[in-house]
């Protein structure tokens, strides 16, 4: 090897080394959260959290259906000054308030309120009742039902 050749090829490993952590910082800087390349979001659409909780709102862990998943969603519509009958729930249940305010009333429990924009989980096994409270007009309600292919989502109360 001659020794202009050796010259070059220290210079050149000694700037790859000098270089080397910006180009390490500007690799992993393309990868951050929050860097719209790789955001799974498309551009122009945004997301707003609405629950996040392993919780129902009677403050008692969520308990999943075994086997046989089936997800089943419906709007419900209270009339004004309707509500439910007396019902609990043996799977997991998801509740949006979509127009007007509810008040659910739980064996044990207090009453509680509910707006529109406001989600819960719904009590778990536990006998309750929704009644529509909004001041005028119905209250109409997002409700996710995580159950079991074959199996009620809802029983009725005693």
């Amino acid at each position: 090897m001659s020794r202009r050749f050796e010259r070059l090829l220290s210079r050149s490993m000694k700037m790859t080394v000098r270089c080397l952590p910006l180009a390490a910082l500007l690799l992993l800087g393309a990868h951050l959260p929050g860097h719209t390349q790789d955001s799974p979001l498309p551009a122009g659409f945004t997301t707003q959290p609405l629950l996040k909780t392993g919780m129902t709102r009677d403050n008692e862990p969520i308990r999943y259906p075994a086997a046989n998943p089936e997800m089943v969603s419906v709007i419900g519509t209270l009339e004004k000054g309707g509500r439910t009958p007396l019902h609990m729930h043996p799977v997991p249940v998801y509740v949006y308030v979509l127009d007007g305010e509810i008040e659910l009333r739980t064996e044990g429990s207090q009453p509680q309120r509910y707006k529109a924009g406001q989600a819960f989980i719904e009590s778990q096994n536990r006998q309750h009742q929704a009644f529509n409270v909004a001041p005028e007009g119905p209250s109409r309600l997002l409700v996710v039902f995580v159950g079991e292919a074959g199996k009620p989502t809802t029983v009725a109360g005693n």
